[in-house]
């Protein structure tokens, strides 16, 4: 029988146990008023920073409970009041600005109604809410992933140069459809640029629209191995960064409440991601712009103090001292004034392996846009190396040259599309369906030349109307520049003694235009089925400075998981046919092979070559397609 002092002690330990959190979790040591208790026309305060570092209050007055704004989920409505408030209204950066209703606090400001506001009116997320984030830690996976796999679409950009709304698609993945003026939305956050052009500023904003990103000049240059000194304080500006160093593009709020390392920020979800590993930096603001159609704060970062571990609908959680992880980027770019060197850190989370490519390309641009300081029409050659743990690399090479547009005049065309192919090779590598090794650094050079150097296939000669197997065939083909100058090169060919082909086809193009043709004929042969092909595709991809040439066959058969089966009998081509897995074939490639030019060939033309069979036919074991190379210029 168990005494009476020990049934207590019993109670107790059970009454402990069930009330515990999961995985030991300690209990929010916060004062706060729950949503029952929120009642129209209660009075009380905000904090946030308008400049510097000093937290300010200003008034705050319940206008009612809105129930059920989420499923299960309450906001109350508060308009604002004080000289900050009516002067600026409900400002982006202010997410997050902690409430306090009673003496307690009560939620954060998370949500503003419509544009070209006449009264500062805001939605209160409930702190209860915000405390939730926290449980999720409890079921965190060990490691995140990307909720959206993307790397099918970044692989498919890169071989085929296809770059129109990729950066749209990437973001609006993520993000819910723009909303209209006058609809109730997240209070937008600012998107500081330190180190930014307004030239890329305004390249940014057609695919930030929607977003809930405002992008300004602003930001910091951080130093990612930093030791914090300084610990957050509700109201305090706080920032999640995405690329530090010598360029800046960081996200910034305001945190609501603090509890021993444990951090609750923004109110609203910046991706809505779910776990995280983003850094977590203290915002100075530098001053607080207003507008009638939106007031901004203009900040930059002063140190990185923890780790954002949540994005979800109610906010973020953050824990403080939790170092995040960094890729660093190093970029080289050469002129023929001397060369400029970047160091850039770019935010390590697998959670966010979609969308940092889009950071990446910003921050790449603008180095190539500040090193060559004008518009003027140039050549880079591209050279991009990818890092990974254990020592391998990748090793990828392009080149592109300017290139002017319908209805753009083309002005650091060149820059931005040799950007692009550094972040969405990237972007393949970060996103796939494979076991990939950790990406320990990236290393960028680029050698930009004055002038343009584009070229276009225009034709392609055959010096005889029909030839014999065995014969010589000489080709030539004919390259136009844009300013109208001819470049020729030839081809000697001497044709296989053995050769039952009634025709052959010359297909002579440029990178982009052959890869196309390759995909639309049989897509499986840039499908990777494992890490290494992917990078054997990506590494392998053709060069845009090459004139590639292809001599095919007419040859009925199909293409079984990218393995092109040429020449099949019929009877073969029945069985196999209908399997689910091929691809009919037409004709097979029996040679492909390039010529190195001085510009970037683009376009792409084919001949038919007829072949004048003979009544018999010597047969030898020398049925080798040979190639001899001349050239004129």
């Amino acid at each position: 029988m168990i005494k009476p002092a020990g049934r207590y002690l019993l109670f107790l330990i059970i009454t402990l146990v069930a009330t515990a959190p999961a995985c030991g979790a300690e209990p929010w040591q916060l004062d706060y008023l729950p949503i029952q208790d929120v009642k129209p026309g209660m009075k009380g305060f905000a904090k946030t920073v308008f400049a510097a570092e000093t937290v300010e209050s200003f008034g705050v007055e319940v206008v009612d409970v809105v129930r059920g704004f989420y499923p299960q989920q309450d906001i109350f409505i508060v308009r604002l009041s004080g000289e900050q408030a009516e002067r600026n209204g409900v400002v982006s950066g202010m997410s997050g600005s902690p409430v306090y209703l009673n003496g307690k606090l009560a939620g954060a400001l998370a949500l503003r109604f419509g544009d070209f506001q006449k009264e500062p009116i805001a939605g209160v997320m409930p702190i209860e809410a915000m405390i939730r984030t926290r449980d999720f830690e409890s079921d965190r996976p060990e490691k995140s992933v990307a909720p959206v796999r993307m790397g099918a679409v970044y692989l498919n950009a890169i071989l085929m140069s296809s770059t129109d709304s990729l950066w749209q698609r990437v973001l609006a993945a993520r993000t819910p459809p723009p909303q209209n003026s006058f609809s109730v939305k997240h209070i937008d956050s600012p998107l500081l640029l330190s180190g930014f052009s307004s030239q890329v500023i305004s390249a940014l904003q057609p695919c930030l629209t929607g977003t809930g990103l405002v992008p300004v000049a602003g930001g910091s240059t951080l130093d990612a191995a930093s030791v914090p000194t300084g610990a957050l304080q509700p109201g305090d500006a706080v920032s999640q960064v995405f690329i530090s160093g010598d360029l800046g593009m960081e996200m910034t709020g305001t945190v609501t409440a603090v509890d021993r390392d444990r951090v609750l920020a923004f109110g609203h979800p910046i991706f809505n991601i779910g776990p995280t590993q983003m850094p977590m930096a203290r915002t100075h603001i530098l001053a607080t712009i207003p507008s009638l159609m939106g007031s901004n704060k203009l900040g930059k970062s002063v140190e990185i103090v923890g780790t954002f571990r949540q994005d979800r609908l109610s906010g973020l959680y953050g824990e403080l001292g939790t170092m995040p992880q960094w890729i660093p980027v190093d970029i080289f770019v050469q002129l023929p004034a001397g060369e400029k060197r970047f160091h850039l850190n770019m935010a390590s989370d697998p959670a966010f392996a979609n969308l940092m490519p889009f950071f990446l390309r910003s921050a790449v641009f603008q180095t190539l846009v500040s090193s060559k300081m004008g518009a003027d029409p140039s050549t880079i050659r591209l050279r991009y190396d990818i890092h990974f743990a254990g020592g391998d690399s990748l090793h990828l090479q392009d080149f592109i040259s300017y290139e002017e547009r319908l209805g753009f005049m083309g002005a650091g065309s060149e820059l931005a599309e040799a950007a692009d192919v550094v972040a969405i090779s990237t972007g393949a590598i970060m996103v796939n369906d494979f076991v990939t090794p950790a990406i320990t650094s990236l290393t960028v050079r680029a050698e930009i030349e004055p002038g343009e150097r584009l070229t276009r296939i225009q034709d392609i000669r055959q010096d005889h109307v029909k030839v014999e197997p065995g014969d010589s065939l000489r080709l030539v083909f004919v390259l136009r520049q844009s300013d109208g100058e001819e470049m020729k090169f030839s081809q000697s060919i001497r044709l296989p003694q053995y050769l039952q082909a009634r025709n052959l086809i010359v297909v002579a193009g440029g990178a982009a235009a052959l890869t196309l043709l390759d995909v639309q004929s049989n897509p499986d042969k840039y499908r990777p089925r494992s890490f290494s092909q992917l990078c054997r595709i990506l590494s392998g991809r053709r060069r845009a400075n090459h004139l590639y040439v292809q001599i095919r066959e007419s040859a009925p058969g199909i293409a079984v998981k990218g393995e092109a089966m040429p020449s099949l009998p019929p009877s073969i081509l029945g069985v196999m046919s209908g399997k689910g897995s091929e691809r009919s074939l037409h004709d097979r490639i029996l040679r492909e092979w390039s010529i190195e030019t001085p510009c970037e060939v683009a376009g792409l033309k084919r001949i038919t070559v007829k072949i004048e069979q003979p009544r018999k036919q010597k047969r030898t074991p020398d049925n080798s397609l040979s190639i001899t190379p001349t050239f004129e210029w």
